[in-house]
């Protein structure tokens, strides 16, 4: 992806890359994005999950709620993914930083109107969350149209982004190699807990379980 004039980067410009595979790698492991836009009130950031199909970033909501109106509506987005991968630490604090991996979207939406298309979306929302929910022997009840009547369904066209990555070492200045404090880096990684069943579930079914190659829990059909 070339870049434009939003996505060309002003501080390290190194790290920037337009990589469409590598901007879907991150978006597919991030759980959450960040969702930006402006209001007469000011600006506004949401957090919500989401899912990518192909070259759409698919976003939901509650169809009446601030977030879906106005992006509904065709303001601009800039939707944001990061992974914090560790922190790094320098013999200088001004050179203490973050080793992430990041991703950078512009746009605008477009609703998905028709309801049992969006409860069709909804459930793969679902799906991408948790591999294997909806379907199998112990699988999880369908969103139904009526559901979907109160949750709407954006589509952001994933065409202007950028990719931002930190990695290695701090960028420590000679004057600093006497101090004496550690340097380097500390990896960070997100550890599933155990599945707590409700007390309606018991341990009659099995639970989801953990798929680090997909950094998601899957459940087992």
């Amino acid at each position: 992806m070339p870049p434009t004039k939003r996505t060309t980067a002003v501080r390290y410009p190194e790290r920037v890359t337009y990589d469409r595979d590598d901007a879907y790698a991150i978006l597919d492991e991030a759980l959450a994005v960040h969702v930006g836009f402006t209001t007469e009130d000011g600006p506004v950031v949401v957090p919500t999950l989401h899912m990518r199909e192909g070259d759409q970033l698919l976003l939901h909501g509650s169809a009446f709620g601030r977030f879906i109106t106005t992006a509904a509506a065709g303001a601009p987005l800039c939707v944001t993914a990061t992974l914090i991968d560790g922190v790094i630490l320098g013999r200088a604090s001004s050179h203490h930083s973050a080793a992430y991996r990041s991703v950078m979207i512009f746009g605008r939406a477009t609703a998905v109107e028709d309801e049992r298309e969006r409860a069709e979306v909804l459930a793969r929302v679902v799906e991408s969350v948790i591999p294997g929910r909806l379907s199998g022997p112990n699988a999880a009840r369908r969103p139904s149209v009526e559901e979907a009547h109160y949750t709407a369904v954006l589509k952001v066209p994933i065409e202007e982004f950028s990719i931002k990555v930190r990695a290695g070492f701090a960028r420590d200045e000679p004057k600093d190699d006497a101090v004496e404090a550690w340097a380097g880096w500390i990896p960070l990684t997100a550890t599933p807990g155990e599945p707590v069943p409700d007390a309606i579930t018991g341990d009659r079914f099995p639970p989801p379980v953990y798929d680090p190659e997909v950094h998601r829990f899957r459940q087992d059909r």
